[in-house]
């Protein structure tokens, strides 16, 4: 889930924000990305900022030159949340921030007013609502078969429903086995290989079956002893009906 998207200059001064949950103090966060963007600058010798992981969280980065100053945008989101998404997401926001206001009196005529430019949120909110795979009603409809599904079989552990690329958006997994999942979904996409039709893999916390179809993947954890055949059967079946609400 996002939880914040900042515009601000390197040097510091916060230009916009929009905040989608509220646990940390903005105007710190704003100091503490100028520090790293700054650090990076002077101690790494590049300006190629993109993303850093704090524990459960992710900040990703897009920066734009201008002159001898750069304005940087940043999202905050979840670490399991899909970073070829975001990223998408970050990078129309920045191009619609740019087409809308003058980058020059931003960063080398700047005179620190920034009401005028809160109005963006408007802008900023229709970028995230469109990219709003599932409604409301179908979201209900995938949450009860979901449960069915944890009821009908004692071998399973946990499920989700993802995108091909790795995007969220109905999940029971425990977050260590989400963000592995995720991280095998982007390296695939990032590489080319964005389609996943059948997989399943032994692992230390389980069986892990995916099974996709169209733009999606379903995903069942299920316990050690659970046979392969018996998973491939539930999590074809669990597919088939998910793709039916959805599709």
């Amino acid at each position: 889930m996002i939880k914040n998207i900042f515009i601000m200059k390197s040097t510091g001064e916060l230009i916009f924000y929009k905040t989608y949950e509220d646990i940390f103090n903005i105007k710190l966060t704003s100091s503490f990305l100028s520090a790293i963007f700054s650090f990076v600058k002077q101690t790494l010798k590049t300006k190629e900022l993109s993303e850093i992981e704090v524990g459960p969280f992710r900040f990703i980065f897009e920066v734009e030159k201008a002159d001898s100053s750069e304005l940087m945008f940043a999202l905050f989101s979840d670490r399991t949340d899909n970073l070829v998404e975001l990223r998408n997401q970050l990078r129309e926001i920045k191009s619609e921030f740019l087409n809308e206001f003058d980058l020059q009196l931003l960063t080398e005529n700047f005179d620190g007013e920034v009401s005028k430019y809160q109005n963006f949120e408007k802008n900023v909110d229709e970028i995230i609502e469109s990219k709003k795979l599932v409604s409301d009603e179908i979201q209900k409809e995938l949450i009860e078969v979901f449960k069915e599904l944890h009821t009908f079989s004692s071998f399973v552990i946990s499920s989700a429903l993802l995108t091909q690329t790795g995007r969220v958006i109905v999940s029971y997994l425990n977050s260590n086995v989400l963000s592995e999942i995720i991280r095998l979904l982007e390296s695939r996409f990032i590489i080319g290989n964005s389609r996943i039709h059948e997989l399943i893999s032994l692992e230390d916390y389980g069986i892990l079956s995916l099974v996709g179809f169209e733009n999606f993947i379903t995903v069942i954890q299920f316990k050690k002893k659970c046979p392969f055949e018996t998973a491939l059967i539930i999590s074809k079946k669990f597919s088939n009906r998910l793709k039916k609400i959805i599709m």
